[in-house]
């Protein structure tokens, strides 16, 4: 399984290889190449795309009622790494809560009533290949050929807090114009290092005991979403249609 590194997520400059004929090409080349323009990527996918969910993902409950599964989509992890699902997901189980005894103290779910569901980033190497010229440190026959990339989906105790939609620059406006100054005073702190990359997907109330899941018991209003530029536009659309609403009293 795929760990980052902090230098995923720290700023840093780049370089790339530079070839010249002659040069005896090897693993190391061609590996920094891709690391070249996989960091660039993911580096502005970072900071200027943000993170969260692009499209789909939605949770659903599962056949057998008592766990969830996420539809095809795409998110972006908070290291800017693309998470595609890109058919159903396996269910998932949810964790009933534990049967009560009456004549008992109510006992407490470790987890308690509520846990919720992230997606991760992930990848995995595979389509073995055979060695024909081993290294000086290796003996291998074999060696996977590919990376593949892909997702993981984990199941987390209490509930994911809610997503802010209140303004969080301070004076951004000042009469009926945008306070510049505070913009730039935004924009001039020093910049995020997100430690758990991860995308949370909704919030899941755990079923009684003996009882199931419904669609009433997932919340997906706690996902983060990338604001791309068709949601931007639609956003723009709806407030300006509010403001001709307010100046001409109609609804």
């Amino acid at each position: 399984m795929y760990h980052s590194t902090d230098e995923e997520t720290c700023l840093k400059s780049f370089s790339r290889p530079r070839y010249f004929y002659g040069q005896l090409l090897d693993v190391r080349h061609f590996e920094a190449e891709q690391e070249y323009f996989k960091r660039k990527l993911w580096m502005l996918n970072r900071m200027v795309s943000g993170f969260g969910v692009v499209c789909g993902l939605d949770v659903q409950v599962g056949s057998d009622g008592l766990s969830v599964v996420v539809t095809p989509g795409l998110a972006i992890d908070k290291h800017g790494r693309e998470i595609v699902v890109p058919c159903q997901s396996k269910e998932t189980k949810i964790d009933p809560l534990p049967a009560t005894d009456p004549a008992q103290p109510e006992p407490e779910h470790c987890g308690g009533e509520w846990a919720h569901l992230v997606v991760c980033y992930c990848e995995s190497k595979a389509d073995p290949e055979p060695v024909l010229a081993g290294g000086c440190d290796t003996n291998e026959r074999c060696s996977p050929g590919t990376v593949r990339e892909g997702y993981e989906l984990r199941l987390r105790d209490g509930k994911a807090p809610p997503v802010s939609v209140d303004c969080q620059i301070p004076h951004l406006i000042k009469g009926n114009a945008v306070n510049y100054r505070a913009l730039v005073d935004w924009v001039s702190a020093p910049c995020d290092d997100c430690e758990d990359p991860c995308i949370t997907l909704g919030n899941i109330r755990r079923p009684q005991a003996g009882g199931t899941l419904d669609a009433n018991d997932i919340d997906i209003s706690v996902r983060p979403v990338v604001f791309s530029l068709d949601l931007l536009w639609e956003l723009v659309l709806a407030l300006t249609h509010e403001a001709q609403s307010r100046r001409t009293g109609k609804s």
